[in-house]
């Protein structure tokens, strides 16, 4: 029995950096429905250097760190809902008037 497609494929593993962590962490808390003090518990703390022998406790995101990413993606999501949306209301205005006023 061959296990081929049984199991996806998971992509190389990047190289550790601290934004990318920090990027993994918020992204952990908000779709996976975690708490904010997730990344202040000592086991969560633990594991992430597990997985990087070399981390300091620099390289580690804070909570603060956290939910500041967190605000701030949203921020600009939100930016960019608003001007997808005009673009989207100024198309459709567009189009109305030129059906209507021809």
């Amino acid at each position: 029995m061959r296990l081929d497609g049984l199991f996806p494929k998971v992509p190389k593993a990047q190289d550790f950096s601290k934004d990318g962590i920090l990027k993994a962490a918020a992204e952990l808390v908000v779709c996976d429905d975690q708490s904010l003090t997730l990344p202040g518990k000592a086991l969560f703390r633990n594991c992430l250097v597990a997985m990087w022998p070399t981390t300091i406790k620099s390289d580690l995101p804070s909570q603060h760190n956290i939910s500041n990413y967190i605000h701030n993606s949203f921020v600009v999501f939100l930016h960019e809902l608003k001007a997808n949306i005009q673009v989207i209301l100024l198309t459709d205005i567009s189009y109305f008037f030129s059906l209507h006023l021809h």
